[in-house]
């Protein structure tokens, strides 16, 4: 073979063997510190746990949590406007003032951002929608009665389920009084005119009652409109150690509810700190229980959830992730951990593009065996997911943000045992660039240097402040078999070339 045709089909195999996305390590290209404590608090607002929240958009990164509401350049993390209260906000969009436990989200195909969050009256659940893919608005507002016997609408979930659109409520006067699942249709929120609640249904589940376990902190699966049927249902059951599931069919119709059959877990434990001074703050850190605390995702046929769970016998707690086919079969369960038992991992969350590549984001914290690796620090894992169901890991712990401090507590000073309860989060979110399906946006909660001197805040209580962190994901696009195709050929082409050149002495021509 001469020179010029080997020359040739080297370019044409590089040609092929390019024409289709590459492997890329998974990377962590941006980051920048959100809204903290001290900034609510500049608002004149204190709240703990701060329920991270957070959406990108087309070009932006909203950010609406307890107390306060801010938007960002997505690309350089630059805020685009001073930051409002919470109850601002919603005040703007022809809303009331709220209490907190507010979540927001971007709707890729109308281009517009859904945020609710309980009201003034904490038994009404408050629904505001931008009118373009502005976060900084205009918004309209509409809200209903979360719970009709009175009482608080807590701790209010948020999906995008095909058709409609999703909250689910815990529900408490003078004690847990069960749980109520709320559809809207979504053209009634994202439509041409004012945003309504007139096609609402509600589904309620008294405690204690005789009724079906329909689960607690009951999270729709997001998907897109026109994907699957009616509006699935995943939440921690309120009996076993164990996720249930329930559909309401488009014609509003509750199935019956299952139970997933997860690995059984037990109870949690508070998480860690390596508290190096012996303040007794080593385990305060309140980890949340099993509920799903954040948006559950369908793509590509499947369902993906994460929650926080302890296995049974162990002393740590791991995030699991569970992945469903649409039949709400569990196909697999693998868990976030380390490699012993001083770690916990908790305050999971996750997104996933349609080629069911997901990024998981969570806090990781130790015990004074990791003086400063122990600290609590917001982490993220990604995955691809296999035809089967099983997942396999495409990176390791990516590290996003560690906290300043090593005994995180409230309600006492630096050096002061803990007082009172020590919740952390209870929100985080995981969100998918609706312009890149490659590029995934994490943010969650760690700890800020305590409010003195010593941190650089003279005059200050002494007490611990929480702050919040961006990171965004960049995975690697998975070759179209096409593409893979293409590549083989062009490997083909040069290993024949190879071979060539090999038998050269041996025969005449190739």
């Amino acid at each position: 073979m001469n020179k010029h045709k080997f020359a040739f089909l080297a370019v044409l195999a590089m040609t092929l063997g390019t024409a289709s996305p590459t492997w890329a390590q998974t990377v962590l290209v941006n980051s920048w510190e959100g809204t903290s404590d001290y900034d609510t608090r500049a608002l004149g607002i204190g709240l703990q746990p701060p329920d991270v929240n957070g959406s990108v958009g087309t070009t932006q990164f909203a950010q609406l949590m307890n107390g306060s509401f801010a938007a960002y350049d997505k690309y350089t993390g630059a805020l685009l406007a001073p930051r409002i209260t919470d109850s601002a906000f919603f005040l703007n969009a022809g809303g009331t003032a709220t209490v907190g436990d507010v979540r927001i989200l971007f709707d890729p195909t109308s281009s517009r951002w859904i945020a609710a969050g309980f009201g003034s009256v904490t038994s009404r659940i408050q629904v505001a929608v931008s009118t373009t893919a502005d976060a900084l608005g205009p918004w309209r507002a509409t809200s209903f009665l979360g719970v009709p016997t009175g009482g608080t609408a807590d701790y209010p979930t948020l999906a995008l389920t095909g058709d409609t659109v999703t909250i689910g409520t815990n529900n408490f006067n003078s004690g847990f009084r069960g749980v109520t699942l709320n559809t809207i249709n979504r053209s009634d929120l994202f439509g041409a005119g004012a945003p309504t609640t007139a096609s609402l249904l509600q589904f309620n589940t008294p405690f204690p009652g005789t009724g079906a376990n329909d689960g607690f902190a009951q999270q729709g699966v997001s998907r897109a409109p026109g994907v699957g049927s009616g509006t699935d249902v995943l939440a921690a059951s309120l009996t076993t150690n164990d996720l249930v599931t329930f559909n309401i069919s488009t014609a509003g119709v509750k199935g019956p509810t299952t139970l997933l059959g997860s690995t059984n877990y037990q109870a949690n434990s508070p998480g860690r700190q390596p508290d190096i001074l012996g303040t007794g703050n080593a385990r305060v850190v309140d980890t949340l229980d099993d509920r799903i605390s954040a948006t559950v995702y369908q793509a590509a046929g499947k369902i993906y959830a994460v929650h926080t769970v302890t296995p049974v016998g162990q002393d740590h707690t791991v995030i699991r992730i569970s992945v469903i086919d649409e039949m709400m079969t569990l196909l697999s369960e693998t868990d976030i951990t380390g490699p012993d038992n001083s770690y916990d991992f908790y305050q999971g969350s996750l997104a996933v593009n349609a080629a069911g590549q997901f990024v998981v984001g969570f806090v990781r914290s130790g015990d004074a065996t990791h003086p400063v690796d122990g600290r609590i620090s917001i982490f993220a894992r990604s995955f691809n997911t296999n035809p089967d169901g099983s997942i396999t890991a495409t990176s390791g712990d990516l590290l996003i943000k560690q906290s300043s401090v090593d005994d995180y507590h409230l309600g006492s000073p630096q050096g002061s045992a803990a007082a009172g309860r020590q919740r952390f989060g209870d929100y985080s979110s995981v969100s998918l660039d609706p312009t890149d399906s490659q590029r995934f946006y994490v943010v969650n909660e760690f700890a800020r240097e305590f409010n003195n001197a010593a941190g650089g805040h003279p005059g200050g209580s002494g007490f611990g402040r929480w702050g919040t962190y961006v990171g965004v994901i960049s995975v690697s696009a998975i070759p179209e078999p096409a593409g893979w195709v293409l590549m083989l050929i062009a490997f083909g082409f040069i290993g024949g070339i190879i071979r060539c050149r090999k038998t050269k002495m041996r025969v005449s021509s190739c």
